[in-house]
């Protein structure tokens, strides 16, 4: 579940899990809207409002042009029309500075806070390959053993695709994500079983031999799940809570599992008007939509801080030994056509080029929402970007690219300074994280 950020895609309705505070759309704009869901999830799965807030952040002692630039660009994104988007910005040794704008939800217009909770989207697709490894790391699984081993019948062709060809999308597994059941039952508020999933993957053809090509798929995803619960006995929510939510803190980070719905302090997620219009005009709120159909392939909730956390923890090797670290970063090319690509794919890791060197994360798209994050290799830089529709207007598309580079590129604390207009120049040419 993870489309291009800036963000293309969205969803419809909820229907009673979480009720919107101004009341139900009627049956026209469910319609409308189911419709919308329906062609958006397909293009995603491949990720007039209450007046804008000032943007928000905490106080430090030095404020340097990116980060007044920072500001800008995010009550730019809000003015265009996003409801909230909110960014974390973690340097070595340094404070971590957060910057927000916009509201938590239009029905309020209450301000939106740092600590907001939010859907994370294919960001899921990291702490997923980080389990698998480190049951190989235990010795009770092996990256290039078949899946057929741990999961028989499962898959009509398991004999010949290894755990790593999921986690680096060389399977040639079809993407579940594409096909109309899924999207119908979204539409409906259905909740999903995990191996529904693979058999609606399974009407479609393999997409190449495994191995011999790269192709995203989301039930690379799905499959992986399965495998750690077959070898470890436990569902896949027990053990991401045991073995990273847990020992890592990451107490407001979670899994939900079937309808449950959001709770504590979370962002609204919203469908833009552009590919659903309403009645009264503003956006769809789908916070309440159940995450049931992205499962370990994106259904994780967590926090800016959260995510940060876990990606400073992965990427100093706290989670997984050093060595198997290194396999996590066996990239593959995810355009081979193109000599100058400089976005690469890992074992659950996304590996991206810019003028302030190699960028390690992973982009994350659901209905609503739409985030990344990412850690610097040579600033140590820790960035996360979460906003709060899914897609996004397109007159916020350039500036949604600014904040990016400028969050990830800022001259304000790397060791090699960068001018904002060079961080924007290098957010055109860099971010499209397309998973």
């Amino acid at each position: 579940m993870n489309p291009v950020f800036p963000f293309p895609s969205a969803i419809s309705p909820p229907p009673t899990r979480l009720p919107s505070r101004r009341g139900g759309p009627n049956q026209r704009s469910r319609n409308s809207a189911k419709l919308a869901l329906a062609m958006t999830v397909l293009a995603s799965l491949t990720l007039s409002a209450s007046p804008a807030s000032a943007a928000t952040h905490e106080p430090t002692p030095t404020i340097g042009a990116a980060r007044t630039e920072l500001d800008a660009a995010l009550n730019d994104v809000v003015a265009a029309g996003v409801p909230g988007i909110i960014v974390r910005v973690q340097d070595p040794h340094r404070a971590a500075r957060h910057y927000t704008a916009g509201v938590e939800d239009l029905a309020t217009g209450t301000a939106l806070r740092p600590n907001a909770q939010f859907r994370v989207g294919s960001i899921t697709k990291t702490f997923v390959a980080t389990i698998v490894l480190q049951l190989v790391g235990e010795g009770r699984l092996r990256l290039d053993e078949p899946v057929a081993h741990r999961l028989p019948r499962l898959l009509t062709n398991g004999a010949q695709i290894t755990v790593r060809q999921l986690l680096n999308h060389t399977s040639g597994l079809p993407d579940y994500a594409n096909d109309p059941e899924l999207l119908a039952g979204i539409v409906q508020n259905r909740v999903w079983h995990p191996r529904e999933l693979i058999a609606i993957a399974a009407k479609h053809p393999q997409l190449f031999p495994p191995g011999s090509a790269w192709s995203y798929s989301n039930t690379n995803y799905i499959v992986a799940g399965l495998l750690i619960e077959a070898v470890t006995g436990h569902p896949l929510a027990r053990e991401l809570d045991r073995r990273i939510f847990s020992p890592l803190h990451l107490n407001h980070t979670s899994f939900p599992v079937g309808n449950a719905p959001l709770t504590g302090y979370y962002a609204h997620g919203y469908l833009t008007t552009e590919v659903n219009p309403t009645p009264d005009g503003q956006p769809l709120d789908v916070t309440g939509y159940n995450p049931s159909h992205a499962w370990a392939a994106g259904a994780i909730v967590s926090t800016a801080t959260d995510l940060s956390t876990f990606y400073q923890a992965l990427m100093h090797a706290r989670l997984i030994s050093p060595a198997l670290l290194a396999q996590m970063k066996k990239t593959v090319a995810e355009d081979p056509t193109d000599p100058n690509t400089t976005v690469r794919y890992g074992l659950g890791l996304e590996r991206v080029k810019d003028t302030c060197g190699v960028n390690w994360g992973h982009g994350g798209a659901i209905f609503g929402y739409q985030d990344l994050a990412y850690w610097n290799a040579h600033t140590g830089r820790t960035v996360v970007i979460a906003s709060t529709m899914n897609p996004a207007p397109s007159a916020a598309e350039s500036p949604l690219a600014t904040a990016t580079g400028l969050a990830l590129c800022g001259n304000t604390i790397t060791l090699r300074p960068t001018s904002p207009r060079a961080a924007r120049q290098a957010a055109r040419q860099r971010i499209s994280f397309t998973n």
